[in-house]
């Protein structure tokens, strides 16, 4: 009696995570191509808008902290952006990749 009980747990298992396998794999892949589809769409949006702030005489916007800000993973996967986005963070830069003065008042 244990025994078919269990050998029916297993079996309705079995079946259960056979049928769970293509929505996730599904799942996944639409997860993948929308993040593409927002990283190149925040791109499109961040380089307008440099061009927007340079036409109006204000300095453009870093795009490595610009990158953390949106996506901190994709952000320190760029070798070049690392050094910098750990700056941003230790606080010594700003968002426009400048350094931040420090107060002799402290």
């Amino acid at each position: 009696m244990k025994k078919s009980i269990l050998c029916l747990f297993i079996l309705f298992f079995a079946l259960y995570c056979l049928n769970c396998i293509p929505v996730a794999v599904g799942g996944l892949i639409l997860k993948s191509s929308r993040t593409k589809h927002e990283k190149q769409e925040f791109l499109t949006n961040f380089y307008q808008t440099n061009l927007d702030r340079e036409k109006a005489g204000l300095l453009p916007l870093d795009i490595c902290i610009a990158k953390y800000q949106f996506d901190k993973g994709w952000a320190m996967k760029d070798a070049t952006c690392k050094k910098k986005i750990e700056a941003y963070i230790r606080g010594e830069i700003d968002e426009y990749g400048q350094k931040i003065k420090k107060d002799k008042q402290k």
